[in-house]
């Protein structure tokens, strides 16, 4: 399903800067998979081609993977049939003794890019069983400057802004969401991209449930820097938006937020 972003932002001049400055996203809002090729087959069953396909945290289950060479390999595979970078979700894998949670990012030439789930979520217990990360991706991708925060990690500000400053043109969520959060997570991307003149592009799994029986239910959906969300329901399926540059440009110059945060002052408290 494609979704035109930009046809829904009230602001006559968009779309007028070119092809250059346009990019298509497709979220995977799949379910868990038992093996990389009952995925892979999933995902070229439904993908479109697109400049980036993101797929959502845990898509392999949360149970944690000895390495990544397989699960970069088959996305490799992936990226040069659709011809786009992939964003392989976010998994557990075991490194260097502990557990990590990483989003591995794929060309059709390979690794192009490794972030970590900084912030492994506490309210779900995950954060006993995985270490906190250090590192958050940030690469290029037809032209744009994506960045990766990981599920709960796009709760904390700070994080984004670190992107955002760093030049993140849009932010890719892989996420794993109950249902009755899917709101509070539609508000959040909506902040985020708002905040920082930037999109925030979120795909969430679908069809499964927490241990604590709370059912996941997608709510995929991506947040345009001048307020406009594009969402994508609960069934399964890979979905796709349209983004253009021009909105980004229009954001920047109008409200100066960024412009702000460089030159923040030293202000006082009490």
């Amino acid at each position: 399903m494609r979704r035109a972003i930009e046809a829904l932002a009230p602001y006559p001049d968009r779309g007028q800067r070119g092809l250059s400055g346009l990019m298509k996203v497709a979220l995977a809002q799949s379910p868990r998979f038992r093996d990389l090729r009952s995925a892979a087959s999933w995902l070229l069953e439904r993908a479109p081609r697109a400049d980036l396909l993101v797929l959502p945290e845990y898509w392999l289950g949360p149970q944690p993977l000895e390495g990544l060479q397989a699960v970069a390999s088959s996305m490799v595979e992936l990226a040069r049939s659709l011809g786009a970078t992939v964003v392989a979700g976010a998994l557990a894998v075991k490194r260097g003794g502990e557990v990590k949670n990483v989003c591995p990012v794929v060309g059709p030439e390979g690794l192009i890019a490794l972030g970590e789930k900084v912030f492994p979520s506490a309210a779900t217990g995950e954060r006993a069983l995985v270490s906190g990360g250090r590192r958050l991706a940030l690469f290029e991708a037809a032209g744009w400057k994506v960045g990766c925060l990981v599920c709960a990690d796009l709760i904390y500000p700070e994080l984004a802004r670190r992107l955002a400053l760093a030049g993140a043109e849009l932010i890719v969520n892989p996420a794993s969401i109950s249902a009755d959060r899917k709101e509070l997570w539609r508000a959040l991307g909506l902040a985020r991209a708002f905040e920082n003149s930037i999109y925030v592009a979120a795909a969430l799994g679908t069809g499964y449930s927490y241990p604590d029986g709370r059912p996941a239910e997608g709510g995929s959906f991506v947040a345009s820097p001048n307020g406009v969300l594009v969402e994508f329901g609960a069934e399964p399926g890979v979905y796709s938006a349209d983004l253009d540059k021009g909105e980004i440009a229009y954001a920047r110059a109008r409200r100066r937020y960024l412009e702000d945060a460089r030159r923040m002052p030293d202000v006082e408290v009490g």
